[in-house]
């Protein structure tokens, strides 16, 4: 690094390059670490670690690691609506949507929850009414099961014995045996299904958007009412959800 370079990089920059550093690889952003990469003094990094984890941007993980905070995650969601590619975004979902002829859904992560971020609505009368920004129940819906399969196992199953309680339907999953088992089916198969275990005569499926890491970034989803599209009829158009996740992982993560 030139001396011009080390005399550009003000505090303001160089606090957003290590809030950078920490969301591009949380699993190995310590102290240490981000001290030697971006080229700062120790001393200097705790500083802005201690500042970033007192506004809530920054957090540290079980296992020492700094990794967004919450408040950076509302941010960032906040913010997703603006991206450049929306109407391309809309367009792939659109397109899904009238050629599987449902309704289709995005959710992302934000923390310990999955939550709606759009959706594209098809012409039947029967709609969840659920909004941009609700959260989804992780233990029933097809995505919020793609989702606990990319937790460590523990992790996942801790988070179901909390929810399963909550018995939405009559599928619903109420034995940490079977639903240890749904999720090692979820992460060999890499999509999810919901068998009206969040609805009753509603079946669900889901696949992942990954980023350019392989991490899970957003869920793509859609559902229908039994009568007019069972479950196996519903996993048969898996391979036109998977396309069109494809085309939005390359819109949401362009190679440089």
């Amino acid at each position: 690094m030139t001396m011009t370079e080390k005399v550009k990089r003000t505090a303001p920059r160089r606090i957003l390059e290590v809030v950078e550093t920490i969301c591009m690889n949380p699993q190995t952003a310590t102290a240490s670490s981000l001290a030697k990469s971006l080229h700062i003094p120790l001393p200097t990094i705790y500083r802005f670690l201690d500042t970033l984890g007192e506004i809530g941007f920054i957090a540290t993980s079980p296992s020492g690691t700094f990794i967004p905070g919450e408040r950076l995650r509302s941010v960032v969601f906040n913010t997703l609506q603006y991206e450049p590619g929306v109407t391309r975004r809309r367009a792939i979902l659109m397109r899904l949507s009238e050629r599987l002829g449902e309704t289709v859904s995005l959710s992302i992560p934000q923390g310990a929850r999955l939550v709606y971020f759009d959706r594209l609505e098809s012409h039947w009368p029967f709609q969840i009414n659920l909004k941009i920004g609700d959260s989804l129940p992780l233990h029933c819906c097809a995505s919020g099961k793609l989702y606990l399969s990319t937790f460590d196992l523990a992790d996942a199953i801790g988070v179901f014995r909390n929810t399963r309680t909550n018995k939405r339907a009559r599928n619903t999953i109420g034995s940490a045996r079977k639903f240890t088992m749904e999720l090692s089916r979820i992460r060999k198969q890499d999509y999810a299904l919901d068998d009206e275990e969040w609805f009753d005569d509603m079946v669900g499926a889901s696949v992942p958007i990954r980023n350019r890491q392989g991490a899970l970034c957003a869920c793509l989803s859609t559902h229908a009412l039994i009568t007019r599209k069972p479950l196996v009829e519903l996993e048969e158009q898996i391979i036109d959800m998977q396309a069109a996740a494809r085309e939005l992982e390359a819109l949401f993560f362009p190679e440089s």
